[in-house]
Protein backbone atom coordinates (compact mmCIF):
# COMPACT_ATOMS: atom_id res chain seq x y z
CA UNK A 1 0.00 0.00 0.00
CA UNK A 2 2.87 2.42 0.90
CA UNK A 3 4.33 1.79 -2.58
CA UNK A 4 1.16 2.36 -4.48
CA UNK A 5 0.89 5.74 -2.60
CA UNK A 6 4.45 6.88 -3.02
CA UNK A 7 3.94 6.06 -7.04
CA UNK A 8 0.70 7.66 -6.88
CA UNK A 9 2.43 11.09 -5.32
CA UNK A 10 5.41 10.95 -7.79
CA UNK A 11 2.72 10.96 -10.54
CA UNK A 12 0.82 13.55 -9.04
CA UNK A 13 4.28 15.55 -8.51
CA UNK A 14 5.16 14.95 -12.28
CA UNK A 15 1.64 15.75 -13.15
CA UNK A 16 1.93 19.21 -11.54
CA UNK A 17 5.22 19.98 -13.03
CA UNK A 18 3.82 19.20 -16.37
CA UNK A 19 1.19 21.92 -16.13
CA UNK A 20 3.23 24.19 -14.87
CA UNK A 21 5.82 23.81 -17.93
CA UNK A 22 2.63 24.41 -20.04
CA UNK A 23 1.65 27.25 -18.30
CA UNK A 24 5.28 28.69 -18.34
CA UNK A 25 5.44 28.00 -22.40
CA UNK A 26 2.26 30.29 -22.50
CA UNK A 27 3.87 33.33 -21.35
CA UNK A 28 5.89 34.84 -23.83
CA UNK A 29 2.29 34.58 -25.99
CA UNK A 30 0.78 35.85 -23.14
CA UNK A 31 2.88 38.73 -23.02
CA UNK A 32 2.70 39.81 -26.20
CA UNK A 33 -1.01 39.75 -26.83
CA UNK A 34 -1.65 41.43 -23.88
CA UNK A 35 1.26 44.42 -25.18
CA UNK A 36 0.05 44.59 -28.77
CA UNK A 37 -3.83 43.52 -28.46
CA UNK A 38 -5.39 44.22 -25.07
CA UNK A 39 -3.31 47.48 -24.16
CA UNK A 40 -3.51 49.63 -26.99
CA UNK A 41 -7.82 48.28 -26.75
CA UNK A 42 -7.71 49.79 -23.89
CA UNK A 43 -5.60 52.72 -24.27
CA UNK A 44 -7.88 53.59 -27.21
CA UNK A 45 -10.84 53.20 -25.45
CA UNK A 46 -9.29 55.61 -22.45
CA UNK A 47 -8.06 58.28 -25.25
CA UNK A 48 -11.78 58.06 -26.95
CA UNK A 49 -12.65 60.03 -23.72
CA UNK A 50 -10.12 62.78 -23.97
CA UNK A 51 -9.66 65.69 -26.02
CA UNK A 52 -5.66 65.02 -27.37
CA UNK A 53 -3.88 66.70 -30.34
CA UNK A 54 -0.80 64.56 -30.00
CA UNK A 55 1.67 67.14 -29.07
CA UNK A 56 0.56 68.59 -25.84
CA UNK A 57 1.75 66.65 -22.77
CA UNK A 58 -1.80 66.04 -21.62
CA UNK A 59 -4.97 64.93 -22.63
CA UNK A 60 -8.26 66.81 -21.48
CA UNK A 61 -11.13 64.37 -19.63
CA UNK A 62 -14.09 65.06 -21.82
CA UNK A 63 -16.49 61.98 -21.02
CA UNK A 64 -18.58 60.99 -24.09
CA UNK A 65 -17.86 64.42 -25.54
CA UNK A 66 -16.01 62.69 -28.75
CA UNK A 67 -18.84 60.27 -29.23
CA UNK A 68 -21.47 62.98 -28.60
CA UNK A 69 -19.60 65.09 -31.71
CA UNK A 70 -19.71 62.16 -34.17
CA UNK A 71 -22.82 60.89 -33.92
CA UNK A 72 -24.17 64.81 -34.77
CA UNK A 73 -22.05 65.36 -37.47
CA UNK A 74 -23.92 64.76 -40.59
CA UNK A 75 -20.07 63.75 -42.36
CA UNK A 76 -19.32 61.03 -39.80
CA UNK A 77 -22.43 59.19 -41.04
CA UNK A 78 -21.85 59.46 -44.68
CA UNK A 79 -18.42 58.08 -43.48
CA UNK A 80 -20.56 54.93 -41.98
CA UNK A 81 -22.91 54.77 -45.45
CA UNK A 82 -19.57 54.67 -47.43
CA UNK A 83 -18.00 52.32 -45.29
CA UNK A 84 -21.15 50.07 -45.37
CA UNK A 85 -21.19 49.97 -49.39
CA UNK A 86 -17.20 49.29 -49.74
CA UNK A 87 -18.24 46.13 -47.36
CA UNK A 88 -21.26 45.70 -49.74
CA UNK A 89 -18.73 45.87 -53.16
CA UNK A 90 -16.76 43.69 -50.89
CA UNK A 91 -19.25 40.73 -50.26
CA UNK A 92 -19.62 40.62 -54.10
CA UNK A 93 -15.82 41.27 -55.15
CA UNK A 94 -14.43 39.19 -52.65
CA UNK A 95 -17.09 36.22 -52.35
CA UNK A 96 -19.45 35.99 -54.76
CA UNK A 97 -16.78 36.45 -57.57
CA UNK A 98 -14.31 34.47 -56.42
CA UNK A 99 -17.16 31.57 -55.56
CA UNK A 100 -18.23 31.80 -58.79
CA UNK A 101 -14.47 31.04 -60.21
CA UNK A 102 -13.50 28.57 -58.22
CA UNK A 103 -17.04 26.57 -59.41
CA UNK A 104 -16.11 27.34 -62.91
CA UNK A 105 -12.09 26.18 -62.40
CA UNK A 106 -13.41 22.62 -61.16
CA UNK A 107 -14.70 22.16 -64.72
CA UNK A 108 -11.46 23.31 -66.35
CA UNK A 109 -9.68 19.35 -67.37
CA UNK A 110 -6.71 20.26 -69.22
CA UNK A 111 -3.16 21.53 -67.71
CA UNK A 112 -4.36 25.43 -68.32
CA UNK A 113 -6.54 24.65 -65.05
CA UNK A 114 -2.87 25.31 -63.07
CA UNK A 115 -2.36 28.49 -65.77
CA UNK A 116 -6.31 29.76 -65.06
CA UNK A 117 -5.44 29.43 -61.08
CA UNK A 118 -2.08 31.36 -61.30
CA UNK A 119 -3.68 34.27 -63.01
CA UNK A 120 -6.14 34.46 -61.22
CA UNK A 121 -4.04 34.54 -57.82
CA UNK A 122 -1.23 36.89 -59.73
CA UNK A 123 -2.75 40.31 -58.43
CA UNK A 124 -2.31 38.81 -54.77
CA UNK A 125 1.23 38.89 -55.00
CA UNK A 126 1.77 42.54 -56.16
CA UNK A 127 2.07 45.05 -53.71
CA UNK A 128 -0.44 47.24 -52.88
CA UNK A 129 0.86 50.56 -53.43
CA UNK A 130 2.17 49.07 -56.90
CA UNK A 131 -1.38 47.71 -57.63
CA UNK A 132 -2.99 51.33 -56.99
CA UNK A 133 -0.41 53.20 -58.78
CA UNK A 134 -1.01 50.64 -61.91
CA UNK A 135 -4.89 51.45 -61.67
CA UNK A 136 -4.02 55.05 -61.09
CA UNK A 137 -2.41 55.04 -64.63
CA UNK A 138 -5.51 53.16 -65.97
CA UNK A 139 -7.70 55.66 -64.50
CA UNK A 140 -6.08 59.08 -65.96
CA UNK A 141 -8.80 61.13 -67.15
CA UNK A 142 -6.98 61.91 -70.85
CA UNK A 143 -3.74 59.94 -71.47
CA UNK A 144 -4.81 56.38 -69.46
CA UNK A 145 -5.34 53.27 -71.11
CA UNK A 146 -9.02 53.12 -69.93
CA UNK A 147 -9.68 56.75 -71.76
CA UNK A 148 -8.12 55.61 -74.68
CA UNK A 149 -10.66 52.42 -75.47
CA UNK A 150 -13.18 54.66 -74.11
CA UNK A 151 -11.69 57.25 -77.01
CA UNK A 152 -11.81 54.84 -79.41
CA UNK A 153 -15.46 53.96 -79.19
CA UNK A 154 -16.70 57.35 -79.42
CA UNK A 155 -17.14 57.33 -75.91
CA UNK A 156 -16.36 60.28 -73.54
CA UNK A 157 -13.57 59.54 -70.86
CA UNK A 158 -14.55 59.71 -67.08
CA UNK A 159 -12.74 61.33 -64.43
CA UNK A 160 -13.52 58.75 -62.07
CA UNK A 161 -11.51 59.38 -59.09
CA UNK A 162 -12.54 63.09 -59.29
CA UNK A 163 -16.54 62.40 -59.47
CA UNK A 164 -18.09 61.69 -55.91
CA UNK A 165 -20.44 59.31 -58.04
CA UNK A 166 -17.55 56.89 -59.07
CA UNK A 167 -14.69 57.65 -57.23
CA UNK A 168 -15.52 54.77 -54.38
CA UNK A 169 -16.85 52.31 -57.02
CA UNK A 170 -13.42 52.85 -58.10
CA UNK A 171 -11.28 53.10 -55.67
CA UNK A 172 -13.28 49.80 -54.15
CA UNK A 173 -12.65 47.76 -57.74
CA UNK A 174 -8.94 48.14 -56.90
CA UNK A 175 -9.11 46.83 -53.46
CA UNK A 176 -11.39 43.62 -54.81
CA UNK A 177 -9.10 42.83 -58.00
CA UNK A 178 -6.05 43.07 -55.78
CA UNK A 179 -7.12 40.49 -53.03
CA UNK A 180 -9.43 38.40 -54.93
CA UNK A 181 -6.97 35.83 -55.61
CA UNK A 182 -6.80 34.91 -51.94
CA UNK A 183 -10.60 34.50 -51.49
CA UNK A 184 -10.24 32.49 -55.06
CA UNK A 185 -7.68 29.91 -53.29
CA UNK A 186 -9.78 29.45 -50.61
CA UNK A 187 -13.55 28.85 -52.14
CA UNK A 188 -11.30 26.33 -54.22
CA UNK A 189 -9.68 24.81 -51.75
CA UNK A 190 -13.20 24.40 -49.90
CA UNK A 191 -14.60 22.69 -52.41
CA UNK A 192 -12.10 20.72 -53.71
CA UNK A 193 -12.70 19.16 -50.04
CA UNK A 194 -16.00 18.25 -50.05
CA UNK A 195 -16.30 14.13 -49.52
CA UNK A 196 -16.74 13.10 -53.40
CA UNK A 197 -18.59 10.19 -52.03
CA UNK A 198 -21.66 12.51 -50.67
CA UNK A 199 -21.58 14.20 -54.06
CA UNK A 200 -21.34 11.14 -56.34
CA UNK A 201 -23.93 9.21 -54.01
CA UNK A 202 -25.96 12.67 -55.01
CA UNK A 203 -25.72 12.68 -58.62
CA UNK A 204 -26.90 8.31 -58.51
CA UNK A 205 -29.75 9.61 -56.77
CA UNK A 206 -30.71 12.02 -59.51
CA UNK A 207 -29.42 15.42 -58.24
CA UNK A 208 -28.69 18.02 -60.55
CA UNK A 209 -28.45 21.93 -61.11
CA UNK A 210 -30.36 23.94 -59.17
CA UNK A 211 -31.59 21.48 -56.46
CA UNK A 212 -27.88 19.86 -56.44
CA UNK A 213 -26.15 23.59 -55.89
CA UNK A 214 -29.16 24.62 -53.12
CA UNK A 215 -29.49 21.37 -51.49
CA UNK A 216 -26.11 19.25 -51.26
CA UNK A 217 -23.36 21.64 -52.84
CA UNK A 218 -23.93 25.37 -50.75
CA UNK A 219 -24.79 23.08 -47.46
CA UNK A 220 -21.55 21.33 -47.56
CA UNK A 221 -19.90 24.35 -48.18
CA UNK A 222 -21.31 26.68 -45.40
CA UNK A 223 -18.33 26.94 -42.92
CA UNK A 224 -15.83 27.74 -46.01
CA UNK A 225 -18.82 30.10 -47.36
CA UNK A 226 -19.39 31.64 -44.05
CA UNK A 227 -15.54 32.22 -43.29
CA UNK A 228 -15.30 33.47 -46.80
CA UNK A 229 -18.19 36.21 -46.51
CA UNK A 230 -17.03 37.08 -42.71
CA UNK A 231 -13.39 37.63 -44.16
CA UNK A 232 -14.37 39.33 -46.90
CA UNK A 233 -16.89 41.96 -44.79
CA UNK A 234 -14.76 42.83 -41.72
CA UNK A 235 -11.17 42.97 -43.81
CA UNK A 236 -13.22 45.67 -46.92
CA UNK A 237 -12.03 48.29 -44.89
CA UNK A 238 -8.56 47.82 -44.29
CA UNK A 239 -8.45 46.39 -47.78
CA UNK A 240 -9.29 49.78 -49.43
CA UNK A 241 -6.96 51.61 -47.05
CA UNK A 242 -4.21 51.99 -49.40
CA UNK A 243 -5.63 52.24 -53.19
CA UNK A 244 -7.63 55.37 -50.84
CA UNK A 245 -4.43 56.77 -49.78
CA UNK A 246 -2.67 56.31 -52.97
CA UNK A 247 -5.71 57.33 -55.29
CA UNK A 248 -7.53 59.61 -53.61
CA UNK A 249 -6.88 60.49 -49.83
CA UNK A 250 -10.64 60.41 -49.02
CA UNK A 251 -11.85 62.70 -51.86
CA UNK A 252 -13.10 64.45 -53.69
CA UNK A 253 -15.23 66.04 -50.86
CA UNK A 254 -14.45 63.01 -48.73
CA UNK A 255 -17.11 60.77 -50.66
CA UNK A 256 -14.34 57.79 -51.27
CA UNK A 257 -13.03 57.68 -47.47
CA UNK A 258 -14.01 54.98 -44.69
CA UNK A 259 -14.53 54.45 -41.02
CA UNK A 260 -10.58 53.25 -41.12
CA UNK A 261 -9.31 55.82 -43.63
CA UNK A 262 -10.85 58.52 -41.55
CA UNK A 263 -9.46 57.56 -38.13
CA UNK A 264 -5.95 57.70 -39.64
CA UNK A 265 -7.19 61.19 -41.05
CA UNK A 266 -8.54 62.63 -37.77
CA UNK A 267 -5.60 61.30 -35.95
CA UNK A 268 -2.22 62.06 -38.21
CA UNK A 269 -3.48 65.08 -40.18
CA UNK A 270 -6.32 66.86 -37.95
CA UNK A 271 -4.29 65.74 -34.90
CA UNK A 272 -7.44 64.66 -33.17
CA UNK A 273 -7.21 61.82 -31.13
CA UNK A 274 -9.59 61.91 -29.14
CA UNK A 275 -12.18 62.01 -31.63
CA UNK A 276 -10.08 59.43 -33.76
CA UNK A 277 -10.29 57.09 -31.04
CA UNK A 278 -14.15 57.07 -30.63
CA UNK A 279 -14.11 57.22 -34.24
CA UNK A 280 -11.79 53.21 -33.70
CA UNK A 281 -14.00 52.22 -30.65
CA UNK A 282 -17.09 52.34 -32.70
CA UNK A 283 -15.46 50.71 -35.77
CA UNK A 284 -14.34 48.03 -33.62
CA UNK A 285 -17.89 47.46 -31.81
CA UNK A 286 -19.10 47.50 -35.55
CA UNK A 287 -16.99 44.52 -36.31
CA UNK A 288 -17.60 42.59 -33.17
CA UNK A 289 -21.03 42.27 -33.99
CA UNK A 290 -20.24 40.74 -37.50
CA UNK A 291 -17.88 38.71 -35.66
CA UNK A 292 -21.03 37.46 -33.12
CA UNK A 293 -22.81 37.08 -35.88
CA UNK A 294 -20.25 34.72 -37.55
CA UNK A 295 -19.97 32.48 -33.51
CA UNK A 296 -23.66 32.51 -33.58
CA UNK A 297 -24.55 31.23 -37.03
CA UNK A 298 -21.97 28.65 -36.85
CA UNK A 299 -23.49 27.65 -33.61
CA UNK A 300 -26.58 27.20 -34.40
CA UNK A 301 -25.54 25.18 -37.55
CA UNK A 302 -23.68 22.75 -35.38
CA UNK A 303 -26.67 22.38 -32.45
CA UNK A 304 -29.06 21.66 -35.86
Amino acid sequence: MRRVALGQGVRAGAGRRGNLGGLLLLVPGLFFLLLFVYWPLLYNLWLSLHEWNLVRPEAAFVGLANYQALLEDPAFWQTVRQSLLYMALAALGNFLVPLGLALLTLQVKSPWAERYQALLFAPTVAAVSVAALVWLYIYLPAAGPLAKVLGGLGLPAPSLLSDPDYALPAVALVANWKFLGFHYLIALAGLKALPREVLEAARVDGAEGLPFLRHVLLPLLFPTLLFLLLSALASALDYAFVPIDVMTQGGPFGHSTNLMYAVYQEAFRFFRAGVAAAQAVLLTLGLGVLILGQLFLLERRNRG
